[in-house]
């Protein structure tokens, strides 16, 4: 059957990275089964290794990891009670006044303009949100940090702005102070000053420059059969052999999560050809098992209009996957 392989020590290598640069705590992003890596064999990797926070996407998968963290941030959550351990990410004023579970983080608006509290009523919301909730955090989102321009800094200036506000807050209402944390992956390495906590995420998974590939890809063989010159192999002929070749069909296909491609693909150390079909595709040469891809970062030069997150999370649970 195909299969996930987790390097485990690149991933590690990743992490130490992550803190050799910044020098602050972890808050380790496993949303969307992280990454498509497996969120429990990544928690499991993350409690082994001394992270204790981790951001999850819903309240489902919190539920899954709740027993390896200290604190697991849900970014888009319900609003029933939780564990003591769970902290929701607030980003709306409607939401906060909803809102029934104590433990939030506040997550402002600084530039990207997606979901988040806006800064025209920044008292309204200290004001609500501590006198209801115990804030654990306040945090922000960088819309810019993969590219080299002003916007990165525009934002952390806001978010300085922010978490003085949020001090002298609390200094005279007598609240606890809460973390702070803005810096996601493309960010580490560019900043002056990383907060409470960072938020790596694509980094941890090799999936941008300067990180190690934590992921391949297997596909073993259905069959091996030899198609003679001048034939064509799958959907609508697209490829057609100039001489006999022998090939080797393998099981993983678009509903296992591999983009779509109706011709040809390198791979790792051969070349699929044809169209993909739902769930198999051919490659030329005769094997046991095919490596689809072992960097991401290389995989996606076949693919100009897609990114790494886009081929990671598109790998359906249904595959196995396999630390090592």
């Amino acid at each position: 059957m195909a299969y996930i392989e987790i390097n485990k020590n690149n991933f590690l290598s990743n992490l130490k990275k992550i803190k050799d640069i910044t020098n602050t705590d972890i808050f380790a992003v496993i949303k969307d089964n992280a990454y498509g890596h497996g969120i429990l064999e990544i928690a499991s990797i993350l409690n082994e290794a001394g992270i204790k926070r981790v951001c999850v996407r819903d309240n489902f998968e919190a539920n899954l990891v709740k027993k390896y963290f200290e604190e697991i941030l849900v970014f888009f959550p319900t609003l029933e009670y939780n564990s003591a351990n769970i902290s929701y990410t607030i980003s709306d004023i409607k939401q906060l006044k909803r809102a029934r579970h104590k433990k939030i983080h506040l997550k402002f608006d600084t530039g990207m303009h997606r979901n988040a509290l806006s800064l025209d009523n920044l008292d309204e919301v200290l004001e609500l949100a501590f006198s209801k909730f115990e804030v654990r955090g306040v945090f922000s989102h960088f819309c810019c940090s993969d590219e080299f321009g002003c916007d990165t800094f525009i934002q952390l200036d806001r978010f300085k702005k922010i978490k003085k506000r949020v001090i002298e807050f609390c200094n005279q209402k007598g609240y606890k102070i809460p973390k702070f944390h803005i810096s996601n992956s493309d960010a580490i390495g560019k900043l002056d000053e990383y907060f409470d906590y960072v938020r790596p995420g694509i980094a941890m998974y090799g999936g941008i420059a300067g990180f190690k590939p934590v992921m391949s890809v297997w596909g073993e063989a259905l069959k091996t059969q030899i198609i003679h010159k001048n034939e064509a192999v799958g959907y609508n002929k697209k490829y057609m052999f100039d001489t006999d070749t022998k090939t080797t069909l393998i099981d993983l296909g678009y509903s296992d999560g591999i983009l779509y491609f109706d011709k040809e693909l390198k791979l790792r150390d051969t070349i699929a050809v044809g169209k993909i079909s739902m769930d198999s595709m051919t490659v030329i040469g005769e094997y046991k098992k095919v490596c689809v891809f072992d960097d991401v970062k290389e995989f996606i030069k076949n693919y100009p209009y897609t990114i790494t997150y886009d081929v990671l999370t598109k790998l359906k649970t249904h595959l196995k996957r396999v630390v090592v």
